[in-house]
């Protein structure tokens, strides 16, 4: 009776475990999300657009959203500047300007931080971080990332020592801390009470004479 009762308790959480698991992948990938542009007095103003995309490392999601290029990919999240034209933007006119990505399907996981990684700058080479753009253009809570461009601009000119106005500053580039520790669905409780039970059962039943 022993050896059922350890069979039993194997097999029971040899089941819990992937599903336990469902909600915990810490990417964007496979995941549908929300990406929306915002204008206006604060990141909780009405978008002005919002589309639903699914994550994926094989393909950029927004090829032209609002003239950025938005890809995920893993937990890496880039946005790159179209170079449809000049623009410099002032926070005067909107102090929020920019993109609010959401996890308005409750697929993500609770976001943990983000933080921008092309900080170093590669000489005549695409991908450097995009003019006016810092630490304080980026915000989050568990289930959003507000990338505020209203201090940002770009120009189609070539770097000049001490001057305003880079065409390689064209990216922002971010890196998005997911949490990934296990969270349990209701059908794993379900399965684990019904486990207790069976394993309560046995119990009973090899305490009993006879």
């Amino acid at each position: 009776m022993k050896m059922k009762m350890i069979s039993a308790a194997a097999a029971l959480s040899s089941l819990l475990a992937p599903i336990s698991m469902a909600h915990a992948t810490g990417t964007f990938d496979n995941n549908t999300f929300s990406v929306s542009y915002v204008f206006g007095p604060s990141s909780t103003t009405d978008p002005l657009e919002t589309t639903s995309v699914t994550g994926s490392s094989a393909m950029v999601e927004l090829a032209d959203f609002w003239a950025w290029q938005i890809d995920t990919a893993g937990n890496d999240l880039s946005l790159t500047w179209n170079k449809e034209g000049q623009f410099m933007n002032n926070p005067a006119i909107a102090p929020f300007i920019g993109f609010r990505i959401s996890d308005t399907s409750g697929q993500l996981a609770d976001i943990l931080g983000v933080s921008i990684t092309n900080t170093a700058y590669t000489p005549s080479t695409y991908g450097n971080l995009i003019e006016g753009f810092g630490a304080s253009n980026l915000t989050f809570d568990a289930d959003n990332i507000y990338v505020n461009l209203n201090t940002s601009m770009w120009h189609d000119f070539d770097p000049a020592p001490g001057q305003m106005g880079d065409k390689f500053r064209d990216t922002i580039a971010l890196e998005v801390n997911f949490q990934t520790s296990p969270i349990p669905e209701p059908e794993a409780y379900a399965m684990l009470l019904a486990g207790l039970g069976l394993l309560a059962t046995m119990s009973r039943r090899r305490r009993t004479p006879g």
